[in-house]
């Protein structure tokens, strides 16, 4: 099943793009999912599918053709989410296993945030239920090194930074990927930060091993709503002295507010 993205950048700086785009120095890292199933009906629960065994989560729907209305469905939040991949035998007609990679929702608009400090924001013009999947956080693939020079060089020209860190423990093993949608990105970076969100991320795994950052509506989201989710923990408590990671102040005046938007000092 194609991933129909039909949003675009309201920037002509930035060059969309539906999916991640792994640079040439983290493509030589990627490895390929080695479980598929050999489904021959519909991936479902009560199915013998290898990929949604592995998954710690599930989708629930009353039909597989009205992707818009599954519902992610929380079983293990300590595992990853798998969906079926290209290497599976299931048709897409029929997976019940397949919704992040068919592409973003409909009905998302990107405007100026009422607060136009914020500056642009997205949108829902319509109703979202608590579950639902609105987008890809999608941009760069980047390294650690190349994500700890963009960084400051955002800093050093007060340019917006989009850098996200997924940070990842199996075991005493710890997997950090950087995407980076400052010119190739999809409509998820225009998200803006909430200290009291209504999205939540959901780390998915589909043809390889490269973490995808899913966006779920974690209430339901009236018609009109600005959607937000929180970007990140920081230690409030460490010193900040370099003026190259001075903090940018949060927007989004919520009751919770911390204050300041959340960085992972890591890649400072």
């Amino acid at each position: 099943m194609d991933c129909v993205d039909e949003y675009s950048h309201s920037s002509p700086q930035v060059i969309y793009f539906s999916k991640s785009i792994p640079t040439k120095e983290v493509e030589k890292k990627i490895e390929y999912s080695n479980v598929f199933c050999q489904c021959v009906g519909s991936c479902d629960q009560n199915a013998n599918c290898a990929c949604m065994k592995q998954s710690g989560t599930r989708y629930s729907y009353t039909d597989r053709t009205e992707l818009e209305n599954y519902v992610l469905i929380y079983k293990n939040i300590n595992r990853p989410t798998y969906e079926c991949n290209e290497q599976c035998q299931c048709k897409n007609t029929l997976c019940g296993n397949k919704l992040i990679q068919c592409g973003p929702r409909t009905g998302l608009i990107v405007k100026i945030c009422d607060d136009s400090r914020k500056g642009l924001g997205v949108f829902t013009e319509k109703l979202v239920k608590c579950g639902n999947f609105i987008c890809e956080y999608a941009g760069e693939i980047i390294s650690e090194v190349e994500a700890s020079m963009r960084f400051k060089i955002n800093a050093r020209v007060q340019r917006m930074n989009y850098i996200f860190c997924v940070d990842e423990y199996f075991g005493d093993k710890n997997i950090k990927t950087f995407i980076d949608p400052t010119f190739y990105g999809n409509i998820g970076r225009y998200l803006n930060h909430s200290c009291d969100p209504n999205c939540s991320m959901v780390i998915t795994r589909i043809n390889d091993n490269i973490p995808v950052v899913a966006l779920f509506a974690c209430r339901d989201i009236i018609e009109g709503e600005e959607l937000s989710y929180d970007y990140g923990i920081t230690d409030l408590s460490s010193e900040i002295e370099d003026p190259e990671t001075s903090r940018t102040k949060c927007l989004c005046g919520s009751v919770n507010c911390k204050g300041f938007l959340p960085y992972d000092t890591r890649i400072m």
